[in-house]
């Protein structure tokens, strides 16, 4: 036995107390003088203190309380006779990707793992690691095993994709500071062969750990998986029409059944697949084969579609035998066509013509502001971007309304064909340094060096839309970079096109004015598909990606004017348009205009809100990785022989000072929790607290 507060122990010497109470009791008890009385003894007794206590029981009895209450605050315990000794540490692996819900798979290993928990012995550490997207701790070692077993059956399969170096890795720092012996990892997984080739190479970091994987499955494996989905808005005898199509792939030998297209929960469209080995999709066309895996081509389907709507939709298999059915269901969507505002401050003849209703009036409406027009925000009129020539800049009132735009997170794009104090330190405001010197070039320049991959110059990579390399300057303003980037530049190196960092609001700065005395370009093919292009980059276009995997961490954007404290991420039921059931919604704080948030573990359609509005926002399509449909498996041991660890150097580390190895086991002592968790003191102050009843009803008794 051993006390867990010992200092407690020294209030035993408080067992003087009740022994100086009966040795300073007096003889004579209920005694009463009366005056004609007292002088009559002849011999009165003095009242003296007696050297030996007349009541023994009840004295020991308060001795025996008091004992009682000091050793119930001391606090015993009792250690076990056979300590705890850590014999081994163990660490299970889940793998919890895509792949291996093959065959109800994860189910099998959800249930081995728990059972395995459940009957290890008391001897084992056990702790647990899941594999998704990253590798994720639902166990420690140390852990109570009914915890752990019920964090393993809390498990929900998922269709993320993960790296088992990850998962080793994170293993193997759990096992570093185990207390067993032997130590080991246990991976329960399908041994899928993709996954064991990413990070192969790395260096060994698996030190003196033992490794055990189960055996793969069987290999006659059949699988249907649709990956890859594609959707675009086409315009067709006048008509809005939505093109979609679908990656088909075939693994084994299984009926393939129909490809079916869904838009908002309603079937659209319905292709059937003839996937034997004597037909293909097409006659044009041979099956690719990768591996095991046989691609058959492209599922494609069109129909007309209200472009001032969301397209929400799904290309599912229906009718197909195969093994894994997480692979048969993608979704797609695409966001309403919603024509932008520009609001020009311009001169310029080419750039009026260039934004005239009868140019540009099917993407944008545009609206003229002279020099005498009132400039004015209000909801219905507030543009998406404020185009402007620097000579504009004179007017107060315009340069507090750039200053406002880029504030509330609009558009602006500047063209700079004067120079003046003024508009020098307007654009030294902007992060942009004007050139004393502002000669002409003596020669036309042309761009020499270009962001090609910036999306205001993407467009043009392919020349589709026309050269820019032949688009010449005669005159710029020479400009200087100080909180701006630099997109585009001359021949003689002077940067031409400014992305300027100022405000939430994206401002494109051109150093020339669309101006013939300045550069050809009003009348190159170029000039209006690069207007719309710079129009919508600066106007912030809500775009929804389609690229996205489960699990994967998002980092997003709030787009141009909007200025959200929070975003909402949601389940989206396509046919409601509403939140779907299953998956409770997550509330993101934005910070610098970002919101960083990891997807959930199941595909599907998630709706982006911002500030709790019932508004869509944007729409996430989330699609389980191609390479999780590779159903190919191996035992992957030349991969585990590389990342394991046993040198010399190391085994030294594993010696104790009397050099030898530390492979004894480990004996725990029992924690202060656990020892406070025994019912010891309770035990004790009770009969403490019963026996000073006892004696307080014998000390009244004895009064009377």
């Amino acid at each position: 036995m051993s006390l867990l507060f010992p200092i407690m122990a020294f209030g035993s010497l408080l067992v003087g107390v009740p022994i100086y109470l009966h040795l300073r009791r007096r003889d004579e008890k209920n005694l009463v003088e009366f005056p004609t009385l007292r002088f009559l003894d002849d011999q009165p007794v003095a009242r003296s203190r007696p050297m030996w206590p007349r009541n023994w029981p009840l004295m020991l009895l308060r001795i025996l309380c008091m004992l009682m209450l000091v050793a119930a605050f001391s606090w015993p315990y009792f250690d076990d006779d056979q300590p705890v000794v850590i014999e081994e540490s163990r660490v299970y692996i889940i793998d919890n990707t895509l792949s291996v819900q093959t065959r109800n798979r994860f189910e099998t290993i959800q249930s081995q793992t728990a059972d395995e928990i459940q009957s290890a012995g008391i001897g084992i550490q056990v702790g647990v690691v899941e594999l998704g997207s990253t590798a994720r701790i639902i166990a420690r070692l140390g852990d109570k095993k009914s915890a752990t077993v019920q964090a393993v059956k809390n498990l929900s399969p998922g269709a993320e994709r993960g790296d088992f170096v990850d998962a080793f890795r994170t293993a193997a720092e759990m096992l570093s500071n185990s207390l067993g012996a032997k130590r080991q990892i246990l991976l329960l997984s399908d041994n899928q062969t993709n996954q064991w080739q990413l990070d192969a190479n790395s260096p060994p970091f698996l030190k003196n750990i033992e490794v055990k994987t189960v055996n793969p499955p069987a290999p006659d494996i059949a699988n249907l998986a649709l990956s890859a989905p594609l959707a675009r808005r086409v315009t067709r005898d006048g008509d809005p029409w939505v093109e979609v199509s679908a990656t088909v792939s075939l693994q084994g030998d299984c009926d393939p059944g129909d490809v079916v297209f869904l838009d908002r929960g309603r079937e659209m469209e319905r292709v059937t697949l003839q996937l034997s080995s004597s037909q293909t999709p097409t006659d044009s066309e041979e099956p690719a084969i990768t591996g095991n895996t046989t691609t058959y081509g492209t599922a494609f389907a069109q129909w007309k579609a209200d472009p001032n709507q969301w397209t929400v939709g799904e290309i599912t298999v229906d009718g197909a035998d195969d093994d894994l059915k997480g692979d048969n269901r993608v979704v797609f969507s695409l966001p309403p066509v919603r024509k932008g505002k520009i609001e020009s401050i311009v001169d310029s003849v080419f750039l009026r013509r260039a934004l005239s209703p009868e140019v540009i009036s099917d993407r944008w409406d545009s609206r003229t502001i002279d020099k005498d027009s009132p400039i004015s925000r209000d909801p219905e009129t507030t543009p998406d971007v404020l185009c402007l020539e620097s000579h504009r800049l004179q007017s107060p009132l315009v340069r507090s309304t750039v200053r406002s735009d880029l504030s509330a997170g609009r558009g602006v794009i500047l063209f700079v064909g004067k120079i003046t104090p003024v508009i020098s330190g307007f654009l030294r405001e902007m992060g942009i340094e004007a050139e004393l010197s502002q000669k002409p070039p003596a020669d036309p320049a042309t761009f020499r060096y270009v962001y090609a991959e910036h999306p205001i110059f993407s467009r043009f990579q392919n020349m589709d839309f026309g050269n820019l390399a032949e688009v010449e300057f005669q005159n710029y303003r020479r400009l200087k970079v100080n909180d701006a980037t630099s997109l585009a530049f001359s021949a003689s190196g002077d940067p031409l096109v400014f992305e300027s960092n100022a405000g939430p609001g994206r401002l494109i700065v051109f150093g020339f004015s669309f101006d013939r005395s300045d550069t050809n370009w009003p009348i190159h093919p170029t000039f209006i598909p690069f207007l719309d292009q710079t129009f919508q980059y600066v106007r912030g276009d809500e775009k929804t990606e389609t690229f996205f995997q489960p699990g994967e961490s998002v980092v997003w954007d709030l787009p141009a004017g909007n200025q959200a404290e929070k975003i909402v991420v949601s389940p989206l039921d396509p046919s409601t348009m509403g939140v779907a059931e299953g998956i409770a919604p997550m509330v993101i704080e934005v910070e610098e205009r970002k919101a960083i948030f990891p997807l959930p573990s199941q595909p599907g359609h998630y709706l982006i809100r911002y500030d709790q509005t019932d508004s869509t926002g944007a729409i996430l399509d989330v699609n389980p990785s191609p390479l999780e449909s590779e159903l190919v498996f191996e035992t992957a041991t030349t991969v585990l022989e590389n990342w394991q660890r046993n040198s010399d150097d190391d085994s030294r580390e594993t010696r104790t000072a009397d050099n030898e190895p530390s492979n004894r086991p480990t004996a725990i002592s029992l924690s202060k929790m656990e020892a406070m968790q025994q019912l010891n003191w309770w035990y004790i102050l009770t009969a403490a607290m019963a026996f000073l009843m006892v004696e307080t009803i014998w000390g009244v008794q004895q009064q009377k």
